[in-house]
């Protein structure tokens, strides 16, 4: 018999948006592809995802986003295991408040947040275009209208402002989104990105105990978080949606740097070169 599931990774999904997306998409039918770090908290949790939806077909591989040398491994081994990606959904982040540097000497918001995703969805292109009707989503946040684009900044040199470098992070994943889409609009790829709303995640661990206790009085639950990623993933409304940056689960016009042409195909040029893509 043939087996019509489709196949889901999800970036990130050993704990807060990443794993209730990856529980409410097994329950939904999907096998799911957990792609986390190699750590006792990432066994723990897909053993507890399994546990949950009753089903075996959560897969677990590993992968430090901060090294891409570690991507490519993922992205072969996911390669020679499936034969076809059909959601994909880059949701891991980080917020990293105090300079810190990945061991390809990229700054850590920069490298996790934009270079990763960019990097292993275009390694896995080949796999998304070989489904019927594949969908890539990207998690963003509405800080990308703080951002700038800066490659040249050295940010080793001047006063670190880790606010400034993670939204800047974010309007990549904006120009990243759009540009991919242009790219992709004569394949039956869909991709759009999106801000969850203010959720109470890991992405916060570097914040006092007191602040995320604070935060978690008058933020989302992951569980809401999770709501705006299993609707693009799964909802026949957005099957034909590309392009689109999503406000939860509404669309919003973005700021003016994000429509300008030049500026995503000079950050969509840069991400080559930096991940050993360019050709």
């Amino acid at each position: 018999m043939k087996d019509n599931r489709k196949t889901c990774l999800i970036t990130g999904s050993s704990s807060g948006i990443g794993k209730e997306t990856a529980i409410e998409l097994s329950r939904k039918g999907f096998r799911v592809i957990m792609l986390c770090r190699d750590s006792e908290k990432s066994r723990k949790a897909w053993e507890e995802v399994k546990e949950l939806v009753g089903d075996n077909d959560v897969d677990l591989v590993y992968a430090n986003l901060s090294s891409l040398d570690s991507i490519r491994k993922a992205a072969d081994e996911i390669a020679n295991k499936y034969n076809v990606i059909d959601v994909l959904i880059n949701n891991a982040g980080v917020f990293k408040r105090k300079l810190s540097m990945s061991d390809d000497g990229i700054e850590m918001n920069l490298a996790v947040n934009f270079l990763a995703p960019f990097l292993l969805t275009n390694l896995l292109l080949p796999l998304l275009k070989k489904s019927d009707s594949a969908r890539i989503i990207n998690l963003t946040s509405e800080l990308y209208k703080d951002g700038k684009v800066d490659f040249e900044k050295d940010v080793t040199t001047k006063k670190y402002n880790g606010n400034k470098v993670y939204a800047d992070s974010k309007l990549l994943i904006v120009l990243f989104t759009y540009q991919l889409a242009k790219i992709l609009k004569d394949e039956n790829i869909t991709v759009n990105c999106v801000h969850p709303g203010v959720v109470q995640t890991d992405v916060f661990r570097e914040f006092p105990k007191w602040v995320n206790w604070m935060l978690g009085l008058f933020i989302s639950k992951p569980e809401d978080g999770a709501k705006p990623s299993i609707y693009l993933a799964s909802s026949d409304e957005v099957k034909n949606i590309s392009g689109k940056y999503f406000s939860k689960m509404k669309v919003k016009v973005t700021t003016e740097v994000t429509h300008d042409e030049n500026v995503r195909q000079y950050v969509w040029d840069y991400a080559s070169k930096l991940t050993g893509l360019e050709k």
